[in-house]
């Protein structure tokens, strides 16, 4: 949806946290486009107000998916569901490795949900 509507009006829509000098926000600037996708392709709950939505269509309190949904809404997620429990079972180490530290956050309740150790 967010991609879409970037394709169409040329701008991302966001929660109106940014304010530009005349107190407008709402949009991303161009320059900042490109690090808005990277956070989509890696989880859209990179968005807080994404997450918030959805948990409250779901139905969970605090605004925070948990469990299957935190792991399903992402495609890169649902392969790393997959791998790694196979990885697990035949004792391997896995080094993972984040540019973004909410998408950090994002992984240690990942990890929770699954009962991984990490460090």
């Amino acid at each position: 949806v967010l991609y879409r509507h970037m394709q169409a009006k040329g701008v991302l829509l966001t929660d109106g946290s940014e304010k530009d000098k005349k107190g407008k926000g709402g949009t991303k600037t161009l320059m900042n486009t490109i690090m808005q996708l990277r956070k989509i392709c890696n989880h859209p709950y990179m968005f807080q107000h994404i997450e918030e939505s959805f948990s409250e269509h779901l139905g969970f309190t605090g605004g925070i998916v948990q469990g299957l949904d935190l792991y399903r809404a992402s495609g890169k997620f649902e392969l790393l569901d997959r791998i790694l429990p196979k990885l697990r079972a035949t004792n391997h180490k896995v080094l993972l490795f984040c540019q973004m530290t909410s998408l950090m956050t994002i992984m240690e309740d990942y990890f929770a949900y699954r009962g991984f150790k990490y460090l």
